[in-house]
């Protein structure tokens, strides 16, 4: 199930060149962490990618479950396909206008692409292409 999970983020994010914010967080991630979005965090752990479940396996899938959690509180918005402006200068990220929705989608994948810079050091590549079936203990509360 997460293969397939992936394979459609690939598609939104890769070789279909789609719009919206996925193609916006992908460039946050690379721009602030020096990692491709794919592979080094489509499936990573439990929560890196779309969905997710279980226990996060460490810091990096920490980062993922709180831009879940950031997103749920998103339920309005467009979270994955809603475009928005954005900058960095000196390795800091600036949202730029746009809606409500916008701002505050910006603000959630700002928080996580900074979160996945801050956890380089304990990115562990075991977690990555994580099966789910490992993730079955019950979920953290956002």
């Amino acid at each position: 199930m997460k293969l397939l999970r992936g394979l459609i983020v690939l598609l939104a994010c890769g070789v279909l060149g789609a719009q919206g914010s996925l193609l916006e967080f992908r460039k946050m991630i690379k721009k602030l962490t020096g990692k491709s979005a794919f592979p080094h965090y489509t499936m990573y752990g439990c929560y890196c990618g779309l969905g997710g479940h279980g226990q996060p396996r460490d810091a990096t899938d920490s980062c993922c479950f709180a831009h879940d959690c950031c997103y749920e509180k998103l339920r309005k918005c467009r979270t994955k396909t809603d475009r928005y402006r954005f900058s960095i200068t000196d390795g800091v990220v600036t949202c730029g206008g746009g809606t409500w929705c916008e701002q505050q989608i910006c603000a959630c994948d700002k928080a996580a692409a900074a979160c996945l810079r801050g956890s380089l050091s304990s990115y562990n590549a075991k977690y990555r292409f994580y099966s789910d079936k490992l993730c079955a203990e019950p979920s953290r509360k956002c």
